[in-house]
């Protein structure tokens, strides 16, 4: 009687994955983490509040990039064809997220009546130190909770990587970059007009 050999398929981990973990290694000082985690809080408050242009102004960077994108996850025997895993839903930079501010904040905009209530709850935050002295990698989670009217209420959630740049301005730092990956494929919510 022959013995058979089953193979067990490696877990996929995507190359984007792969580049993420090559950036989490030396962690930052606890000062600079306590600094991050207060920036992080601030722009949370900042966004709850609808303090858009003050979001802008004092915690993006000019030369930002602001990139949500959502990946399919196939199974293992699905993955016979080379496809794009990934889709961008977002690809901002600053006079992109300039225009989606100035159009949130119209008072003709049809979101605007009624209002939309925001609570944002930022956790798991680590700090990560970068080639550059100035400038970190932070990885963090994101739950949104968004409402408006009573029978409306979406949750967003995600992961976020950022790159931060230390700044004389009032926040401390600045937003370099925010990458994102869009747990959901398809977006439960009624629209992804929000800032995670």
């Amino acid at each position: 009687m022959s013995e058979k050999t089953v193979k067990t398929k490696e877990p996929l981990v995507t190359k984007r994955a792969q580049d993420l973990q090559a950036l989490f290694v030396q962690p930052a000082s606890e000062e600079t983490y306590h600094a991050v985690e207060k920036f992080l809080y601030k722009e949370a408050r900042l966004l709850d509040s609808k303090m858009f242009r003050t979001w802008l102004q004092d915690v993006v960077s000019e030369d930002v990039r602001y990139i949500v994108t959502s990946t399919e996850l196939r199974a293992n025997n699905e993955r016979r064809y080379d496809l794009p895993d990934q889709v961008y839903l977002f690809d901002d930079d600053y006079r992109q997220l300039s225009i989606r501010v100035e159009h949130d904040l119209d008072p003709q905009n049809w979101r605007s009546s009624p209002q939309e209530v925001y609570c944002r709850f930022v956790t798991n935050i680590e700090v990560f130190e970068t080639d550059d002295p100035q400038e970190f990698t932070v990885r963090s989670n994101c739950l949104l909770i968004r409402s408006r009217r009573s029978y409306q209420t979406d949750q967003f959630f995600c992961t976020r990587v950022d790159v931060l740049r230390q700044d004389a301005g009032p926040s401390g730092f600045k937003l370099k970059s925010r990458t994102i990956d869009y747990p959901e494929r398809c977006v439960s919510g009624h629209n992804m007009l929000v800032y995670l």
